[in-house]
């Protein structure tokens, strides 16, 4: 398992953090936040943490639909 506090700085540390936010499919994702014209963050599948980036509307691409897209959930 691992410890979302362990490894190297935070990246965009100023930027402010989206919450309560997972996947189309259910899986948690953390540390989302604006990035180069971007959404960046982390997707928690099985035990180990995936580095996801999205379109600023929460999608992986404008052409379809994906179970990897962001949607909000109640927190």
């Amino acid at each position: 398992m691992f410890d979302e506090d362990e490894g190297p700085a935070r990246c965009c540390p100023d930027e402010e953090r989206i919450d309560a936010v997972a996947t189309r499919e259910g899986k948690r994702a953390f540390d989302v936040h604006r990035h180069k014209g971007l959404l960046r963050g982390f997707v928690v599948d099985g035990d180990r943490r995936r580095l996801v980036h999205w379109l600023r509307n929460g999608r992986l691409t404008r052409a379809t639909e994906s179970p990897l897209d962001l949607k909000r959930v109640a927190g």
